[in-house]
């Protein structure tokens, strides 16, 4: 893959010095074809993508895993820890939230708890930004903050550390359109945290910016479990934009070892940007929710993750995020 990136970059050089490389040059250049007639160039994909996996590191998943799972006491500012062994309550939430945003913000992330009201208590949505560098518009990494009052190390542990590795990613690539890295709390009981960020703050940057400023939404639910096949779906229905073609080159600019199907799922926040006329899509891993065999039980922990397939999950993740928002990619 290296070799024959860097035999399209020399070939392109080659080519513009000698003949400006024309409608009819003959130089190969290998372009992908987004979903609203976007065209991606294949050597600068490439490198863009292989950079953002290469920063999502093993060591930095399993701790971060260990300390939303309760592993592990969770660092917090000013030398505090919380260990947070269930995501369920109101105070496992809130410390997971607190924990969130010092994480993001430990890599220099700007970070903010959105506290929303809820019947009997609170919700607490975390959005971390990566500003753009000046391409307009706006993108969204999601995953899930609670649980089932279970450790939820796969359900969805997983998609927070996605967010965590792939923040940490952006920051080092420098995109051009903002991405907003989101964890919704109170998915579990009917995407009440989606719901309301949808409404509020996604609604708020299409007055202020357009409708052509949405770049869509990627939803990480449940990516850390796999018996061996490195099966993935992503979950489309024909509605996620720009996201779909972006993954499938994610895959192919990075070697990307995930298998990906494709499949019309539901039942995550995602939901919410399609019925409020958003691109969106899931991705999650080969057991669509409901195959996974520790679903919703307490014995979702993480000694049940297959650590090398997160990894390559995150990878992607990361990879896809990047060339969303970097210059000619969407």
């Amino acid at each position: 893959m290296r070799n024959a990136a860097l035999a399209a970059v020399v070939t392109l050089l080659v080519c513009v010095s000698l003949t400006g490389c024309g409608a009819g040059g003959e130089a190969s250049e290998s372009v992908a074809q987004g979903s609203r007639g976007e065209t991606t160039s294949g050597p600068i994909s490439s490198s863009i993508a292989r950079e953002a996996a290469d920063e999502v590191d093993e060591a930095f998943i399993r701790a971060n895993l260990n300390y939303l799972t309760g592993v592990s006491p969770a660092p917090l500012k000013g030398g505090e820890e919380t260990t947070i062994s269930e995501r369920g309550s109101e105070e496992g939430r809130r410390a997971t939230a607190g924990y969130m945003q010092d994480a993001f913000e430990e890599m220099g992330i700007p970070a903010r708890i959105l506290e929303f009201p809820v019947d009997d208590g609170s919700g607490y949505n975390v959005e971390a930004t990566v500003e753009g560098s000046g391409g307009g518009k706006h993108l969204w990494i999601t995953a899930h903050l609670d649980s089932v009052y279970n450790a939820g190390a796969s359900d969805d542990a997983s998609g927070l550390v996605a967010l965590l590795s792939t923040a940490k990613a952006l920051k080092q690539i420098g995109p051009e359109h903002t991405v907003h890295l989101v964890a919704y709390d109170l998915e579990e009981v009917g995407l009440i945290g989606s719901s309301h960020y949808v409404k509020n703050t996604v609604s708020d940057v299409r007055k202020d910016k357009g409708e052509e400023a949405i770049v869509g939404n990627l939803n990480i639910d449940m990516i850390g479990y796999d018996e061996g096949g490195f099966d993935a779906v992503l979950g489309a229905c024909n509605r996620a934009g720009p996201i779909d073609d972006a993954v499938r080159q994610a895959l192919e600019d990075t070697g990307s070892p995930i298998r990906l199907d494709e499949d019309c799922l539901k039942r995550s926040d995602h939901q919410n940007f399609w019925d409020a006329g958003y691109p969106a899509a899931i991705l999650t891993d080969g057991t669509r929710y409901d195959g996974y065999p520790y679903y919703h039980r307490s014995s979702d922990t993480v000694d049940k993750l297959n650590i090398p397939y997160l990894q390559a999950m995150i990878q992607l993740t990361a990879a896809t995020a990047v060339l969303l928002a970097s210059p000619n990619q969407t």
